[in-house]
């Protein structure tokens, strides 16, 4: 056996070794596939809804932001894909093993409730920096995401009439109006 074959052996093995590994895990996670899909196609629309508001924000404020997608937000993607996947593949453990059902109903939960938080993103990144009627209503409620894409906080770069209120205004200033009391003694029992 010379040097060469023995380099052949130890790549095949390697190769078969490495095929092994990728196949058993598919076969792991090929309950989870069918779910990770549409998690996966909610956070590249989020990623695409991002890219938007980002470009709205450099149009807005050109010397603030740059409108690019950075790289420190792919960790973060990576992150959040892995996060959903183990989330997958746990709930479809506590299907099977804890509930002894194969109806994949925590399965579906978690990918539900993972699709409603990635279709809030989406409505946030629509609705910051976004003038039209329907956004305006959104913002009401929602969290603006334009800071996050700007070199420095939105409130030093507002106006005193843009920047939103911190809460309401008492109807008096002194204070609540004075409560009228009945009063009350031991002869009214």
């Amino acid at each position: 056996m010379t040097l060469e074959d023995l380099k052949m052996k130890v790549a095949q093995k390697l190769l078969q070794y490495a095929s092994s590994l990728f196949g058993g895990l598919v076969m792991a996670f090929e309950t989870s596939i069918d779910f990770f899909i549409p998690c996966l196609l909610a956070v590249v629309l989020d990623v695409i809804s991002a890219y938007f508001l980002g470009r709205r924000v450099h149009k807005k404020h050109p010397e603030e932001s740059d409108g690019k997608f950075k790289s420190e937000y792919k960790r973060r993607i990576l992150y959040t894909m892995l996060i959903v996947w183990i989330c997958i593949i746990l709930a479809n453990y506590v299907d099977v093993a804890v509930r002894h059902t194969t109806d994949g109903l925590a399965v579906r939960f978690a990918v539900a409730v993972f699709l409603f938080y990635e279709v809030w993103s989406c409505l946030e990144n629509w609705s910051s920096e976004n003038d039209q009627p329907i956004a305006k209503a959104l913002q009401r409620v929602m969290v603006n995401k334009a800071e996050r894409h700007l070199n420095v906080p939105l409130s030093d770069i507002l106006m005193k009439d843009d920047k939103p209120k911190r809460g309401r205004k008492p109807r008096h200033p002194q204070g609540p109006p004075p409560m009228h009391r009945t009063e009350f003694n031991d002869d009214n029992f």
